[in-house]
């Protein structure tokens, strides 16, 4: 029984641990994110290149551009063609998240709780500004040299699935053609 315990303890511990250096990585990383977002002396251009190095830098872009499409679309694609649409989707997120910020100055996002799920932090926080506040889940992995974001969940609706729904319809309508889909993607 005194094993059991100390197995235990010994697991609680390093959750605390990993939890407590995973909200530390949050808290400076959304403070960065949030300097870049309230940021009114730089041009468009240069906030445009801080958003590209934030996005590049904490999320699991790779990771989120390939699972949107599947193994079989990756299977069946040429090589020139999948760094083709990671190269277009990388630029989509960043639009995305860049259009998204812009619309919200003076915000403020609080780290509400972390908890862990095989492996995947599940970050609570909220976003809030002078007239309104989401909640906002950020599902964190830990790569082993750093922390990524694989997911953004917004008042309950999750990015990645959103955008595999719609990926999904357009390859759907063009029977498996990722060609179709960057071409797609580029025009958004």
């Amino acid at each position: 029984m005194k094993n059991y315990l100390l197995i235990f303890l010994i697991i609680f511990s390093f959750s605390t641990l990993q939890a407590s250096e995973v909200s530390e990585w949050f808290e400076e990383e959304s403070n960065q994110f949030l300097e870049i977002m309230n940021n009114n002396e730089g041009t468009e251009s240069e906030n445009y290149e801080r958003y590209k190095y934030f996005i590049n830098k904490n999320f699991a872009v790779k990771s989120i551009a390939y699972g949107l499409i599947g193994d079989n679309i990756i299977e069946k694609s040429s090589q020139n063609n999948l760094t083709l649409y990671l190269d277009v989707f990388t630029d989509y997120l960043i639009k995305t998240i860049y259009k998204l910020a812009k619309s919200n100055s003076s915000s403020s996002i609080v780290l509400k709780d972390v908890d862990i799920k095989n492996d995947i932090y599940i970050i609570k926080s909220e976003i809030s500004d002078k007239n309104s506040s989401a909640n906002l889940y950020w599902k964190v992995i830990n790569t082993g040299k750093s922390y990524k974001i694989i997911d953004v969940i917004v008042e309950n609706t999750s990015y990645f699935v959103t955008k595999k729904s719609e990926f999904n319809k357009i390859l759907r309508k063009n029977r498996g053609s990722l060609e179709a889909l960057i071409k797609e993607i580029q025009k958004i």
